[in-house]
């Protein structure tokens, strides 16, 4: 086989730069600290690089996710703090307002108060986020959640709830629609409720009513009546279920119901003994408010007066244990935000240990590669410079 000069020249010279873009490449590894730049370098490498990355990106979404759910959250359970505090000061109120030694005129400032607090209450429902977006309006944006026109509460917003994603297997509710923390609040004890028929002539006052056998009551709505001044009877519609005796102070047991009561019945007075119902706490507040402007000049007017704040305060204190449990669930969902934020931090580093493995310049192994790289480049060049000096004159 025969070699040109041409040819070997060629050779030598394709070796240098061969050996040269080598170097030239560990030098920019060195130089950037990266060294998968380009899918030709590693296909496989790039293609799980890119998959990587992906996951990264995702889990930064899921932060921001997460910020701004917290974000809300926290400021649902402020509204809820002050909404008990809120509570906590009618609840204070109407205490007083039952001793019986408050004039009208006490009465009348107390119920000036709780209208106040009713106002304040109603803007904490109408808090936003800091964003613009309404706390309590459920999944509706661009509303006032509440507005009160005579009196009345009306929410605008609706029911749903959204969900953030906030990690890779795990999305959490948003801040609870207005219509199930305002608007569905138990009433009475949270499970039975006893009222006094407005129609009463005697002088008859609720002091407390509690189921001792759930089963026996079902849930039953059930009629105290009085068939004489000291006599009682109690109705499960037209059926009667229990009957006895009363006098001042009473403890009455029937039907699995227990039920105290002071005063004089007149005969033909009723009380209601149901379920507790759901209410508008804004309508509980109202309606206290009513009863405290009402004038108590005679003996049944007092009574009358009584049986709305035992209702008031047992209502109250039931809005209040269901404000607490809307802050607990909010509690819940903040504590599982911390440990998602825990949970992406864990597998972010993770990720970033793995892709760095696969893109980051390993400065020891690239820097001995270099070496390698110039040793070689320098035995090419002194051989190429070999056979440059080497002729056939040199025989002759």
């Amino acid at each position: 086989m025969r070699i040109s000069t041409s040819g070997l020249y060629q050779q030598g010279l394709a070796a240098l730069m061969r050996h040269q873009t080598d170097i030239s490449k560990t030098q920019q590894q060195l130089a950037t600290g990266v060294k998968l730049t380009r899918a030709a370098d590693d296909p496989a490498g790039m293609a799980q690089a890119q998959r990587i990355d992906y996951a990264v990106s995702q889990l930064d979404n899921f932060e921001k996710s997460a910020g701004l759910l917290q974000n809300r959250l926290q400021a649902q359970e402020a509204a809820l703090s002050d909404g008990n505090d809120y509570l906590t000061r009618v609840r204070e109120l109407v205490v007083q307002a039952n001793n019986g030694t408050m004039s009208d005129y006490d009465r009348q400032m107390a119920a000036s108060e709780i209208r106040h607090l009713r106002a304040s209450l109603i803007d904490v429902a109408n808090r936003n986020d800091g964003n613009g977006r309404s706390l309590f309006a459920g999944q509706r944006d661009g509303v006032v959640p509440f507005s009160d026109a005579a009196g009345v509460v009306t929410y605008n917003g609706d029911d749903g709830q959204n969900r953030v994603e906030v990690s890779a297997d795990m999305a959490l509710a948003d801040a609870d629609p207005g219509s199930a923390v305002f608007m569905r609040a138990r009433t009475g004890d949270g499970t039975i409720r006893a009222s006094a028929t407005a129609a009463n002539t005697g002088t008859g006052v609720l002091q407390s009513t509690s189921v001792t056998d759930p089963a026996a009551w079902n849930g039953r709505t059930l009629t105290l009546e009085f068939t004489a001044p000291g006599a009682w009877r109690v109705l499960d519609g037209a059926t009667v279920v229990g009957s006895g005796t009363y006098t001042d102070g009473d403890t009455l047991q029937v039907a699995g119901i227990k039920t105290r009561l002071t005063g004089a019945p007149a005969t033909g007075d009723t009380f209601t003994l149901q379920s507790a119902p759901r209410q508008d706490v804004f309508t509980t507040l109202q309606t206290l408010a009513d009863a405290l402007e009402t004038p108590t000049i005679t003996a049944q007017q007092k009574a009358q007066n009584g049986n709305a704040m035992t209702t008031a305060l047992s209502d109250i204190t039931a809005a209040q244990e269901h404000f607490l449990s809307v802050r607990a669930t909010t509690g819940a969902r903040l504590a599982s935000l911390d440990q998602a934020a825990d949970d992406r931090s864990g597998t972010a580093l993770s990720l970033k240990d793995t892709l760095s493995g696969l893109r980051d310049t390993d400065y020891a192994e690239a820097s001995t590669r270099l070496s390698l790289q110039m040793t070689a480049i320098e035995a090419a060049q002194k051989t190429m410079l070999r056979v440059q000096s080497m002729s056939l004159f040199d025989k002759l």
